[in-house]
């Protein structure tokens, strides 16, 4: 198994002898094409994705075989990344895409790279499916909405709360968040936590969410504390849009408050408008 440092300073996809996007004429002469997914909402976008890709190659969908991990012993499998190698011999039996199933994975490909999020809502209201762990994976974008509340997503809201509570070492605070109990399926890369608190605690917004300090160009150098601006959020009294506005991206929906385009998430769906 081979993997790609995509933080490195050489790395060139065009010199990938395996990559999908710069190798994708194997697509097409390939008999079958194998997925290893797991429940999470990482892998359950890439097999619609891959869905979408092979439809603009005009390459037929029907060759996909999807290796569907859910359960390793009693814990889900979100990611088959951490699974043991040893679990992989005793994989689930691939199972075929039907029509159905190309079509359900097109249209929530649709639904997530929309510019409004409408089309995301409907899919998710939709009960009719396919493929078996899309839909609950995708109801975790609606976490990545500011709360209509606190005005900070699910993930910055934890990243809050570790700070308060296990900080003031990044890495611990994003090591907790990693670790969430939070009930949907998604597990959260340390660099896209680390850009989180960037954004939290930018010393260009009105009211600055926290204060970082040390080496803050490097995970393990940065120590991260909450301003009383942040302590408000996590005591329910302010709300982080109202004060420093939202220039965010979930899918391809552009959140701007500047252009009145911001959503919210509330009760498991998403209302317009700022409180």
């Amino acid at each position: 198994m081979r993997s790609l440092d995509i933080e490195g300073p050489n790395l060139v996809f065009a010199d990938q002898d395996r990559d999908v996007l710069t190798r994708h004429e194997s697509l097409r002469s390939a008999r079958t094409i194998t997925l290893w997914v797991g429940t999470g909402l990482a892998e359950q976008l890439m097999l619609v994705w891959v869905v979408a890709l092979l439809r603009r190659l005009e390459v037929d969908a029907g060759k996909c075989r999807v290796v569907q991990f859910s359960l390793d012993r009693k814990h889900e499998v979100v990611a088959v990344g951490v699974l043991d190698p040893s679990r992989f011999e005793e994989h689930p039996q691939p199972t075929g895409l039907d029509e159905s199933a190309v079509q359900e994975a097109m249209a929530a490909w649709k639904a997530v790279k929309a510019p409004e999020p409408d089309g995301l809502l409907a899919f998710l209201a939709d009960r009719q499916h396919s493929l078996p762990f899309l839909h609950r994976a995708l109801s975790s974008l609606l976490h990545h909405y500011p709360d209509l509340s606190t005005g900070v997503n699910a993930w910055e809201y934890q990243l809050l709360r570790y700070v308060r509570d296990e900080g003031p070492k990044a890495t611990r605070a994003i090591g907790y968040t990693m670790g969430h109990d939070m009930d949907f399926p998604e597990w959260m890369a340390d660099s896209y936590l680390f850009q989180r608190l960037h954004r939290l605690g930018n010393s260009a917004l009105s009211k600055p969410l926290l204060t970082l300090s040390g080496d803050t160009k490097q995970m393990r150098g940065t120590e991260v504390r909450l301003t009383r601006h942040g302590e408000a959020i996590l005591a329910g009294t302010g709300n982080a849009v109202e004060w420093n506005g939202i220039d965010d991206w979930v899918g391809g929906v552009h959140l701007d408050l500047r252009n009145g385009r911001v959503w919210f998430h509330r009760d498991e769906t998403l209302v317009p408008g700022i409180t």
